[in-house]
């Protein structure tokens, strides 16, 4: 086998420039081109990189904003929800406030609604009890009521101190004479002015007066007092002493 190296110096000369002409016209503008998608695909991912890290700072801002808009919330709600507990309590208070008022007052005017009815009754009674000693003092006759109450008259003169007698006594005169005062006139009144003379140990000047609210018995006036034995005093002084013994109670 004859080796031509004119031939081969050739094809080694067309191989040289072959690979120049591909690395002048073909293999470099394929690497311009790739080198600048290169450098376009690296600006879109620094572009991208960079969106992105805005995007997370913006999700993060997000996020903490929102974090912030829930604690305002649930401070919001906290806050409100306190302030209904605070009105509803404030109303159940002025509610049992008003109640207790209303109780209160109730039950006072109820304690007045009783206190008078037991005063009227108390009255009605005592209204009775004379009406009732009336009629019962008219059914006895005249002569047997004027003995009776001349009798107590006698009998309480008697039991004060002579001092006071003679006190009773001493204030009596032409100008100022004894006053009895009964419920009906008196058929008879030499026994008064005796027997009251004999119980004051003088002899002094008696008048006489009528008063049918009396009721029953009499009642002598002197200058500085007067001695009441009737039964419309006697029932007065009871009606007193009901109203001071509600009063105390």
């Amino acid at each position: 086998m004859h080796f031509d190296w004119t031939t081969l110096a050739l094809q080694a000369v067309n191989v040289l420039i072959l690979c120049w002409l591909l690395h002048r016209f073909l293999y470099r503008p394929i690497l311009a081109v790739m080198d600048a998608r290169r450098q376009l695909v690296e600006g879109q991912l620094t572009e991208a990189a960079t969106a992105q890290s805005h995007a997370r700072a913006e999700l993060a801002e997000v996020t903490v904003l929102r974090s912030g808009m829930a604690v305002e919330r649930d401070a919001m709600m906290t806050a409100a929800a306190a302030q209904a507990e605070a009105v509803a309590k404030a109303r159940i208070a002025e509610a049992d406030t008003q109640a207790a008022a209303m109780i209160a007052e109730a039950r006072k005017a109820a304690q007045a609604e009783r206190a008078q009815a037991l005063a009227e009754a108390k009255g009605a009674t005592l209204d009775l009890a004379m009406s009732l000693a009336a009629r019962l003092l008219a059914q006895a006759p005249a002569e047997v009521r004027a003995a009776a109450w001349l009798g107590l008259v006698e009998r309480h003169l008697a039991a004060v101190s002579e001092d006071e007698r003679a006190a009773l006594a001493g204030s009596l005169g032409a100008e100022t004479p004894l006053l009895v005062t009964t419920a009906e006139a008196l058929d008879d009144t030499a026994p008064w002015r005796e027997r009251l003379g004999q119980a004051l140990g003088t002899d002094m000047p008696v008048a006489f007066a009528i008063d049918a609210g009396l009721v029953g018995g009499a009642q002598l006036s002197f200058p500085g007092a007067i001695l009441r034995f009737s039964w419309k005093d006697a029932l007065d002084a009871l009606r007193m002493e009901l109203e001071q013994h509600d009063d105390a109670r």
